[in-house]
């Protein structure tokens, strides 16, 4: 699994700022934010996230710059028609049990992100994703390091990734026209 934003790094940066979410959660609240409200801004993003801000401490307008590329390689991925697309998870280094609570995290941020809009006439098939990624939510990571927990936690955050895709592309159609590389010109 790739993704163009590092996890430690972002960690970090959060860390530095006044905040009770986690980095995986902060950026499940962004994805959820970004499926449910056109033109979403930073300012909309960090005023769900952050407590407060002091631009003047130079860790603080650091991390805000973190947050600031987090925001736009979010929504640029996001908006990219090749579902280059990751929720931002504690990674292959951290153990399966931190992996999994960075995934349950991510996910109760997502629900939040799109609680804070109200999910209006959606398709029945929007409705079960979310219900899915509810009950994702909610279970327990306890896992022990093995190499069926591992595949089956690369088979639930696949199935995440590609449900907030699909979520995010029902509720807000993109505006780029997808051409296949077999489709003639």
């Amino acid at each position: 699994m790739s993704q163009t934003i590092n996890f430690d790094l972002a960690k970090e940066a959060l860390e530095h700022l006044n905040t009770d979410d986690s980095i995986s959660s902060a950026h499940g609240i962004l994805c959820g934010f970004s499926c449910v409200k056109q033109d979403i801004s930073i300012d909309d993003w960090l005023n769900e996230v952050l407590v407060s801000i002091d631009l003047n401490n130079v860790k603080e307008k650091e991390s805000h710059q973190i947050m600031a590329e987090i925001f736009n390689s979010t929504t640029e991925q996001l908006a990219d028609p090749t579902l280059n697309f990751w929720p931002l998870l504690a990674d292959d280094s951290c153990s399966l049990s931190e992996q999994a609570s960075s995934l349950v995290q991510w996910c109760q941020g997502f629900l939040v992100g799109l609680g804070l809009s109200e999910v209006q006439g959606s398709e029945d098939e929007v409705m079960e994703m979310i219900k899915d990624i509810s009950e994702i939510a909610q279970l327990e990571v306890d896992l022990m390091d093995d190499e069926d927990n591992a595949q089956d936690l690369n088979e639930i955050i696949e199935f995440v990734r590609i449900g907030v895709l699909f979520i995010q592309e029902t509720l807000q159609p993109s505006k780029h026209d997808f051409i296949s590389p077999e489709q003639p010109h």
